[in-house]
């Protein structure tokens, strides 16, 4: 196989983004795409020089080798279960769906078929990630005591009712956790390892809609550290990100997915000082650059090809989403919640 074949299924935002990755790809080629609106499925396929599918069953039919799933969160697993009984590798976007348990039959589905799954957590493949991870990994800022993450992000009305599903918990899932903040709950994981308890509050307080704009938890490792996250798409104007991780030798912070600095007294010392001026576009608008996407799917189509578990696979992804409903489960129940990873 010198390229893998993709279909697409969805034709929104998160669709545009996986479609301008695939046709930049030299490994990849974008074959045809299915969707709820015939007529924007038709106008997408033409922009993207591709087919324009009439169902989903009709793309999956076709001699594809995999799909992008980028329709709303709520329906991954169940478009991920189909794609996978025909056959076809599964990159699902964020989250891998909204509940557990759909989540758990898609990975069982995958391992059935014996085909590969991919959940989009693309912040993991930025530089400052790579930098932090290095350090990490050496041991150079020694056993992690704390880890915590602040997500300043603002969501317009217009937003949320831009289309029917978000804002919603059957649909969307949840809020600016759910939603914006997976990613830097994805990114505490990854830097201090599985996440064992969690306690959380959240509220509505900026927006007609059904989920939260606002949640604020805190966090208990499984190796002993401790951390926070602060979520929220109702600071006005928008503001920025930040994780910071410290460790018995040193500390590490990452800024709108930069690297602000590491330092560490047992390693070199590093510092990168951003502008006070810059800010993220994603702080306020959901339209994001598609870099990170097209390194995550370059690597999804890598171990597709060499047969091998890609970087952010389907229980990485089902493991981040435990933290999530977990937290979720916290505020309705207002106990401390165990959080269940495979």
């Amino acid at each position: 196989m010198e390229k893998v074949r993709f279909g697409l299924i969805g034709t929104g935002n998160a669709g545009e983004i996986h479609a301008k990755s695939l046709t930049e790809m030299k490994n990849a080629l974008l074959m045809g795409v299915a969707g709820r609106n015939s007529r924007k499925t038709f106008n997408f396929a033409k922009k993207f020089h591709c087919q324009a599918f009439s169902s989903v069953d009709e793309l999956l039919s076709s001699d594809i080798d995999a799909v992008c799933i980028t329709t709303p969160s709520g329906t991954h697993a169940e478009f991920g279960v189909k794609a996978a009984q025909a056959g076809k590798h599964v990159m699902v976007e964020k989250p891998i769906d909204v509940n557990l348990k759909k989540a758990d039959e898609l990975i069982k589905a995958c391992e059935k078929q014996k085909v590969k799954l991919g959940v989009i957590s693309q912040r993991r493949f930025s530089q400052g990630v790579k930098m932090i991870m290095n350090v990490l990994q050496k041991g150079e800022m020694g056993e992690i005591g704390f880890a915590g993450a602040q997500v300043k992000w603002y969501r317009s009305q217009t937003y949320y009712d831009s289309a029917d599903w978000r804002g919603r918990w059957d649909t969307d899932g949840g809020g600016a956790l759910m939603n914006q903040s997976i990613h830097y709950v994805d990114l505490l994981r990854y830097f201090v390892g599985p996440i064992d308890e969690v306690f959380a509050y959240c509220k509505t307080m900026s927006h007609k809609i059904e989920v939260e704009d606002v949640l604020v938890g805190s966090l208990k490792f499984k190796n002993g550290a401790i951390g926070l996250v602060e979520a929220t798409t109702a600071a006005y104007p928008g503001f920025f990100s930040r994780i910071d991780v410290y460790g018995k030798y040193g500390s590490t912070a990452l800024v709108d997915d930069e690297l602000e600095y590491i330092y560490s007294v047992k390693g070199k010392n590093f510092h990168r000082a951003r502008k006070r001026d810059e800010k993220s576009k994603t702080v306020s608008s959901p339209h994001v650059s598609y870099e990170l996407h097209k390194k995550q799917l370059e690597n999804f189509v890598d171990a597709i090809l060499q047969d091998e578990e890609p970087l952010i696979n389907g229980k990485e992804g089902r493991n981040t989403l435990a933290v999530v409903v977990s937290m979720y489960e916290s505020c309705k129940i207002g106990k401390s919640v165990k959080v269940e990873t495979l």
